[in-house]
């Protein structure tokens, strides 16, 4: 007899309406700015080894603008248990400006993304039945791997919707000691968003921002986020945010001078799993170096 486990690979995030590029490479350049940022993730923090992952990244349309181009990019370094990934990407993409009647500017972006990986395996950190297990390493080995992705994303000044696929090549990750091979195969997972932007007052300082984010990996569960945010006079971030594996969260953020932003979110498993698993923590932070509307899109 034999059991077979399938989980989605790719790490998760809550804050990513800030970092949509780095999930679907037709957001690079969208929001017209020029910006570099960090983020830190450590999540379950009652678990031995929890996951965490922590990221830099870049956006710009700077350079390109004229030419209805976007570009980003990002250093990624992700931890769970035994596993280890550290990884660089780059993304482009390409605008269309779509012709309306209302005078409304609507724009879809296409989008192109190549990464390159080194995946990590430490088997003295795995536990196994059988010591002899032909395909279990018991020691430290490391793999690099290329991968692409792509994308689409269409959006206006009030709304976008994106789907994007990454890690389309599916390469597999060997781990070898002597004669042992561990084989990981990297799937290919779906990814689809949906942003809103709601105007409150008649100077439209302060906005409602629902957003949702559709997770799949073949043969494994549909995993839903569900946000809501609220931006109090162009200065104040507080949110809300539930998703499909019982997590509830809540964000709090600020922006300052038009250049610097800053957000914390806390997220909770709303079972009786939390006892294991523990809450987890995110935080970020913006510099936005250049704007066509001082950050806000």
């Amino acid at each position: 007899m034999s059991l077979v486990s399938h989980a989605q690979q790719l790490p998760m995030f809550q804050q990513y309406r800030n970092f949509g590029f780095v999930v679907n490479p037709a957001m690079s350049g969208v929001q017209k700015q020029e910006a570099v940022g960090v983020l830190f993730r450590y999540q379950w923090s009652r678990m031995p080894k929890a996951p965490m992952t922590a990221f830099a990244t870049f956006d710009t349309n700077r350079f390109l603008e004229d030419k209805n181009m976007g570009l980003s990019g990002y250093f990624i370094h992700d931890r769970t248990g035994p596993t280890m990934t550290n990884g660089i990407g780059l993304s482009y993409a390409y605008s269309i400006e779509i012709p309306s009647w209302g005078g409304e500017s609507h724009f879809i972006s296409f989008g192109l993304q190549a990464s390159l990986s080194q995946f990590r395996l430490d088997g003295r950190d795995l536990v196994v039945t059988d010591l002899d297990d032909p395909l279990v390493i018991g020691d430290r080995n490391s793999s690099f791997l290329p991968d692409l992705g792509a994308g689409i994303y269409y959006y206006n000044s009030y709304m976008g919707f994106g789907f994007s696929v990454p890690q389309i090549l599916s390469l597999t990750s060997n781990f070898k000691e002597e004669n042992t091979v561990s084989p990981i195969n990297r799937e290919r997972h779906i990814f689809a968003n949906v942003y809103g932007k709601i105007p409150i007052g008649q100077y439209e300082e302060s906005f409602i921002l629902p957003a949702v984010w559709a997770k799949y990996a073949f043969h494994s569960p549909l995993h839903l986020d569900f946000n809501v945010k609220m931006i109090i006079d162009e200065k104040f971030i507080i949110g809300v945010g539930y998703n499909t594996a019982n997590m509830v969260s809540g964000e709090l953020g600020m922006f300052i001078n038009d250049q610097y932003r800053f957000g914390y979110t806390y997220s909770t498993q709303f079972s009786e799993w939390n006892t294991f698993l523990g809450d987890s923590h995110e935080a970020h932070f913006i510099y936005i170096l250049d704007s066509e509307n001082l950050g806000w899109y």
